[in-house]
């Protein structure tokens, strides 16, 4: 998942929890079953937001729905090359109609046993044909799931974050630091921006409780 990469980067380097746990790299990524995939998949946010969301996997190299909503929220589990890797994530509408689209693309990929430079080179190219797009209002996703599993980057180099800290992220293309008045080292504060500069680029807010209601303690917590 590239647009975390800056983000958790500094996560890792910067939390005292952060985890170096060995896992395999590369590793396709597999689903669970259709019940634990949308269980964990509507574990990034609140009830009221996800349960009436459709719910995506990847199976076989395809994207498949789960389950049909109706408020136009959607949710997955994003999965990137390092084995245990658990992205839990929901979008509203806007996010659904664009982020989304280029998450289950990457993990399409990854799926299909692409390496994450060959993942990165092929969202590039779909954003210049037009097949993938920045948004145009508000795109919103939620990251509260407990039960996520955060690599430092999705690259080899990455290492185990585990649960990090629950999270909103609006995206903002182009958005940098300096936008928000903020410094470009601001991990550690309740507002950073990830993938800055880029068509990518998100504000990343931190909220104190995850979704299904239990506050955070001691920060950055490897709780899977």
């Amino acid at each position: 998942m590239r647009r975390h990469a800056v983000l958790l980067f500094l996560v890792a380097t910067t939390s005292a929890s952060a985890q170096s746990g060995a896992s395999r790299y590369p590793f396709k990524p597999v689903p669970l079953p259709d019940s634990s995939e949308i269980a964990l998949a509507v574990s990034a946010a609140p009830s009221e937001v996800t349960d009436k969301a459709t719910v995506y996997a990847i199976r076989d190299g395809k994207v498949v729905t789960l389950r049909t909503g109706s408020n136009g929220v959607a949710c997955l589990v994003a999965r990137d090359l390092h084995e245990g890797g658990l992205y839990p994530i929901c979008f509203n509408a806007e996010g659904t109609r664009t982020v989304m689209r280029r998450e289950l693309m990457q993990v399409q990929l990854r799926s299909l046993g692409v390496s994450e430079d060959s993942v990165d080179r092929a969202v590039s190219s779909a954003y210049a044909r037009g097949e993938l797009t920045a948004p145009r209002e508000l795109a919103l996703a939620y990251m509260m799931s407990p039960r996520q599993v955060l690599f430092s980057s999705p690259d080899g180099a990455g290492r185990r974050v585990g649960a990090w800290h629950p999270h909103l992220m609006f995206y903002v293309p182009g958005a940098t630091p300096a936008k928000f008045g903020l410094t470009q080292d601001g991990a550690g504060e309740p507002i950073s921006v990830g993938s800055p500069g880029t068509p990518q680029a998100e504000m990343i807010v931190k909220v104190p409780k995850w979704a299904d209601g239990s506050p955070v303690a001691g920060g950055a917590k490897d709780r899977d």
